[in-house]
């Protein structure tokens, strides 16, 4: 009897025990899936440096990559930036493409916008390294500033986009049926941007 008590004792703590495991697992999911979602990571997200979004219905999606990637230069006790690059790939038909080229402007941008290092970017190439050490001149009133404005850079990236897409749409030798890619490379100097 003595037995039998001990061994129902144990097997209600263990019961008790597997459901305060199974509670903490499922509280661990939700909240790894909260601070997922808070930090803005979609789940369509592969890694830091790549991500793919996909638009549209299953049957005439369009899809987007990125890759991003920087160059730094240790040169003593500053950091300077040396170079970087975000490439986006843009796929899909091209009628689903130019059907989207709105929602994929304001996607790129959005992404392209939360770049560390998008208040470092120059017109041209004539400007040399950029170092992190301090902020862009914009309270010296000799100095003009050498960084283009997030308004101006926005400006370029839709310009390049849409004229891409309006392209590929134009062409005399494609259905809006076939498929398309669409690469764009932004970076360090505006001059630079390119959609193709």
């Amino acid at each position: 009897m003595i037995l039998m008590a001990r061994i129902g004792t144990r097997n209600r703590l263990f019961n008790r025990y597997n459901v305060y495991l199974t509670t903490a697992i499922i509280s661990l999911i939700f909240v790894s899936l909260a601070s997922i979602n808070a930090a803005g990571i979609s789940s369509a997200q592969v890694d830091n440096v790549t991500s793919r979004a996909t638009l549209g219905s299953l049957s005439n999606t369009t899809t987007i990559s990125t890759y991003s990637s920087s160059v730094y230069l240790i040169p003593s006790t500053s950091v300077q930036l040396k170079e970087f690059s975000t490439n986006y790939t843009i796929s899909g038909t091209i009628s689903s493409v130019n059907n989207s080229k709105d929602l994929i402007t304001s996607t790129i941008i959005n992404d392209f916008d939360k770049n560390p290092n998008i208040g470092y970017i120059v017109n041209n190439s004539n400007i040399g390294r950029i170092s992190h050490t301090a902020p862009p001149p914009a309270t010296h009133p000799n100095l003009p500033n050498p960084f283009v404005s997030e308004d101006l850079i926005n400006q370029k990236i839709t310009n390049e986009i849409q004229g891409a897409i309006v392209a590929a749409a134009a062409s005399p030798t494609s259905s809006t049926k076939q498929n398309v890619e669409i690469k764009c490379t932004f970076g360090t100097i505006l001059a630079k941007y390119k959609c193709s």
